[in-house]
C-alpha cells in the first residue's frame, strides 16, 4: 500500500472542516457512510482495539476492529501519539468524503480504555484469502516469491509476488526500510501484514495485496537453491488445463535462442523441436539469437504451449552443437485455405518465413520496447518486430519495398471471458538480426505524398487568390453599404425633421389652440362663478368638452407616432390599422383603391386622421351601426367618402368649437393645407355621408417628392 506524503496534510485540513450534524457510532455506520461516494463529512466516536499500526511516520495509519471482528482504516493527526497493537481506545474524528469521492477517517482525539496484548495474525493460505471476508485483517502466509522489481508510479516501494500454487499477490514494502530484498527470489517466506483488498493509491481497482509492518514481518523458511536454474524441466505431456499449469513450480528449459522482442521476450527451441516463449523477471538482459541457454521461471500457457515468465537464463554449460542451416519458408504457410475460408494455422508459431512487400508505417523511435513497423504484401499487412535491432529503423522508408526473413509469432491474449481459448489476434515476424531485412527498392523521389504537396500548394494558393478577391468584393461592398447607410441615415434625417415639423404644426393647429380656448373659457367662468353661476356652469362645461377633445387628439397622435400604417403598401390596411383603436362594434366597410405611392407621406397621414375622425363622430354620435369608406383616384386628385346608417345631423346647426367641439374644423384646417374641399351630406334621421376631394401634385413634382 501506497500513501502520499502529502496525505497529513489533507487530514489536517479535514480535521478542520466542521462536520455535520449527523453522527455516527459503529463501524457498520462508518463503511455505510463510505459506501456511499457523496461529498460530504460526519463526525464519529466509537470504541475499536487497536489491530495494527504503521511503523511509517508519513502515513499515521490505524486498523482497528469491533467485537464483531468487522474492521476500519483510521488516519490520526500528526500531533497526536500512536496507541499500541492491543490497546481498547475510543477514537473521535471526521469521516469525510472529499469532492474526489475519496473517503479519509481522521481521527482528531483517542482515550485508551484498556491495554491488552497484542492481537495475534490469522493464518491462512493464499488461496484461501477472499478479498471481502479478510479486508484489513493482519494476516500470516506463505508462498514462493517469484519476482521482485520497483513499483513503476512510486520508487520508494518494491513489489514481490509471492505464489501459492495458483495464486499469486503482491507484497509491499518501503525499500529505506525494507532494504532491497530481490535475494528472495525463488525462496519460500512466511509474511505479516495487513491484507487489503485493493491498492489504497492511484490503482483505483486493483488486485489483493499484503502490507508488512516491519522487516522482522517477512520471515525465510526455506532460502532460494543455490543453482537458480536446478528446477525440473518443462513437462512434455500435453492436454495439461491452464489450471494444472498455473499450480506447477518453477520449471527450466534448454534451447536455441530463435528471437527477441519487446525488451523483455524471448523464443527458444529445445533439441527436440519444442518451443517455449520466454518472458524475462525484472532487470534482465535478452540473450542473443542463436546461443543456447537455460532459462528457468514460472509456467504459464497461452493455450498453445507451456511458456514461462518471470524467467532468469545463463548460457549453456555445454558448447552449443552445430546448427543446420533452416531455409525460410513463404508467408503463405501461415494460413489455411479451406474452400475461400482463411484460417491461421496455429502451428505456425516459431517457423523461419519469408515475406516481401512495401513499407507502410514506421514506428516511433522513442518507444525502444515496442518497434514495429507495418509490411503490406497486397492481400494483408505484417508486424515487423526489430526492438532487438533498432538500427533496421534507420535503413527504411515509408514505401521502399523490402524483404523480411524473421521468425513467426501468434499474437494471443489471454482468453475470452467464459470460454478458455485464447483469441488469436494475428501473427508478427521477429527480425533476428539486420541481415533479416534487406531493401529492394526505394521509392522514387516523385512520390505520392510529394504529389500530394505539389497539389496542396497550388491548391492553397488559388484558395489565397479566392480569398483575396472575396476580401477585395467584400471592401466594396462595406464601402458600398456604408454610402447607402450615410444616405438613409440623411433621407431619415429629413423625415424625422418633415416629422416634427408635422407634429409641431398638429400640436399647433388642434391642441394648442384648443388649450388656449380650454384656458378663455375657465377664465370667464371663474369670472362668472360668484355673480352668474349658470354662465359660469356652462363655460365650464364647455372647457370640459374641449379638454377631452384635446385628450382624444392627443392619444391620436401618439398612436400615430408608434404606429407602422405609413409603411403599408396597400392603402385599405393602413386605413383599417389606423381605425383598430376605435372601440366599437360597428360594421366598418373599406374599399380605398388608391395606390400607397401615388401619396407623399404628409398627404397619407391627412386621409387617415380624416378618416378616422369621421368613422369616430360616426359611431359616437351619430350611433352609426355600419360605415363605408371608398376612394379612388380621378383625373388630378383624390375622391373618398365616408358614409354611415346614423342618425344623422344639421351641418348648419351642427356644434363647433365654441361649444367644444373640434372634430370638422379640425378636418377643414388639415384640407386647407392641402387645397381640398369637404362637403356633408345629412339630414336629421337619415344618416351622413362626407365627402372630401383632395388634388394630387404633377406627376413631375411626385416623382420629386
Amino acid at each position: 500500500m501506497r500513501y502520499v506524503c502529502f496525505l497529513s496534510l489533507v487530514l489536517t485540513f479535514v480535521s478542520a472542516v466542521v462536520a455535520d450534524e449527523q453522527e455516527l457510532h459503529s463501524f457498520a455506520e462508518i463503511n455505510a457512510f463510505i459506501e456511499d461516494a457523496t461529498p460530504r463529512s460526519a463526525s464519529f466516536e466509537l470504541t475499536g482495539k487497536v489491530l495494527s499500526t504503521s511503523p511509517l511516520p508519513e502515513t499515521r495509519e490505524i486498523i482497528l476492529s469491533d467485537s464483531s471482528g468487522e474492521r476500519l482504516q483510521l488516519f490520526r493527526l500528526l500531533k497526536l501519539s500512536q496507541p499500541q497493537p492491543g490497546d481498547t481506545i475510543m477514537a473521535f474524528g471526521i469521516a469525510n468524503i472529499s469532492k474526489n469521492h475519496e473517503p479519509y477517517i481522521c481521527m482528531n482525539d483517542f482515550k485508551v480504555i484498556e491495554h491488552g496484548p497484542a492481537p495475534e495474525p490469522l493464518a491462512i493460505r493464499l488461496s484461501e484469502m477472499n478479498a471481502s471476508a479478510h479486508h484489513l485483517a493482519l494476516v500470516r502466509t506463505e508462498g514462493v516469491v517469484i519476482d521482485t522489481f520497483p513499483d513503476e508510479i512510486d520508487r520508494r516501494y518494491m513489489i514481490l509476488l509471492l505464489k501459492d500454487k495458483k495464486v499469486v499477490v503482491p507484497v509491499s514494502i518501503a525499500r529505506d526500510a525494507f532494504c532491497d530484498r530481490s535475494d528472495l527470489v525463488d525462496a519460500t517466506i512466511r509474511v505479516t501484514g495487513i491484507y487489503r483488498r485493493t491498492v489504497s493509491s492511484v490503482r483505483k481497482f486493483a488486485w489483493p495485496n499484503i502490507t508488512p509492518r516491519s522487516p522482522e514481518d517477512i520471515e525465510v523458511i526455506t532460502p532460494p537453491p543455490k543453482d537458480p536454474f536446478s528446477a525440473p524441466p518443462i513437462e512434455k505431456r500435453l492436454y495439461l488445463t491452464s489450471e494444472e499449469i498455473a499450480q506447477m513450480s518453477k520449471r527450466s528449459v534448454v534451447g536455441e535462442v530463435l528471437a527477441t522482442w519487446a525488451g523483455d521476450r524471448a523464443m527458444l527451441r529445445t533439441e527436440d523441436g519444442q518451443i517455449v516463449n520466454i518472458k524475462l523477471a525484472h532487470g534482465e538482459a535478452l540473450p542473443r539469437c542463436g546461443e543456447t541457454v537455460v532459462a528457468a521461471g514460472q509456467p504459464e500457457t497461452d493455450l498453445f504451449r507451456i511458456n514461462l515468465t518471470a524467467a532468469r537464463w545463463k548460457t549453456a554449460a555445454d558448447a552449443p552443437r552445430a546448427k543446420t542451416e533452416e531455409s525460410a519458408a513463404s508467408v503463405s504457410t501461415a494460413f489455411w485455405d479451406n474452400n475461400g475460408l482463411k484460417s491461421i494455422n496455429g502451428q505456425i508459431h516459431g517457423a523461419l518465413l519469408r515475406v516481401r512487400g512495401i513499407v507502410r508505417t514506421l514506428p516511433a523511435t522513442d518507444n525502444t520496447n515496442d518497434l514495429r513497423f507495418t509490411l503490406d504484401t497486397g492481400d494483408m499487412s505484417f508486424s515487423v518486430d526489430v526492438t532487438s535491432n533498432p538500427e533496421i529503423i534507420d535503413t527504411l522508408q515509408i514505401g521502399c519495398t523490402v524483404q523480411v526473413i524473421g521468425r513467426c509469432i501468434l499474437l494471443t491474449d489471454d482468453g475470452r471471458q467464459n470460454y478458455g481459448s485464447a483469441k488469436i489476434k494475428g501473427i508478427a515476424l521477429i527480425a533476428r538480426s539486420p541481415a533479416d531485412v534487406v531493401v529492394l527498392n526505394r521509392p522514387s523521389w516523385w512520390t505520392m505524398t510529394r504529389l500530394t504537396v505539389v497539389i496542396s500548394l497550388l491548391l492553397a494558393a488559388l484558395v489565397g487568390v479566392y480569398i483575396w478577391n472575396r476580401v477585395l468584393q467584400n471592401l466594396v461592398n462595406r464601402r458600398g453599404r456604408e454610402l447607402y447607410r450615410e444616405q438613409v441615415a440623411h433621407a431619415v434625417a429629413e423625415f424625422k425633421t418633415d416629422e416634427r415639423t408635422r407634429l409641431a404644426v398638429e400640436l399647433h393647429d388642434s391642441l394648442s389652440q384648443a388649450l388656449s380656448g380650454v384656458a378663455c373659457h375657465m377664465a370667464v367662468g371663474a369670472e362668472a362663478f360668484d355673480t352668474d353661476p349658470k354662465t359660469a356652469r356652462h363655460y365650464l362645461a364647455t372647457a370640459r368638452k374641449m379638454l377631452n377633445s384635446c385628450r382624444t387628439e392627443l392619444r391620436q397622435c401618439l398612436f400615430d407616432l408608434r404606429s407602422d400604417t405609413l409603411e403599408e403598401q396597400d392603402f385599405s390596411t393602413a386605413i383599417r390599422k389606423t381605425l383598430g383603436q376605435l372601440e366599437t362594434s360597428a360594421s366598418i366597410a373599406i374599399r380605398f383603391n388608391v395606390p400607397r405611392q401615388r401619396l407623399k407621406d404628409t398627404t397619407a397621414h391627412a386621409i387617415l386622421a380624416i378618416v378616422r375622425e369621421l368613422t369616430g363622430n360616426a359611431i359616437r354620435h351619430g350611433n352609426a351601426t355600419e360605415v363605408k369608406i371608398a376612394g379612388c383616384i380621378e383625373p388630378g386628385r383624390i375622391l373618398f367618402s365616408v358614409k354611415d346608417n346614423g342618425c344623422g345631423f344639421d351641418p348648419e346647426k351642427c356644434d363647433g368649437p365654441i361649444q367644444g367641439h373640434f372634430g370638422l374644423e379640425g378636418i377643414r384646417n388639415r384640407l386647407e393645407k392641402l387645397d381640398g374641399t369637404f362637403t356633408i351630406d345629412s339630414t336629421p334621421g337619415d344618416g351622413t355621408k362626407a365627402t372630401i376631394s383632395i388634388p394630387l401634385p404633377s406627376s413631375q413634382r411626385q416623382e420629386n417628392s
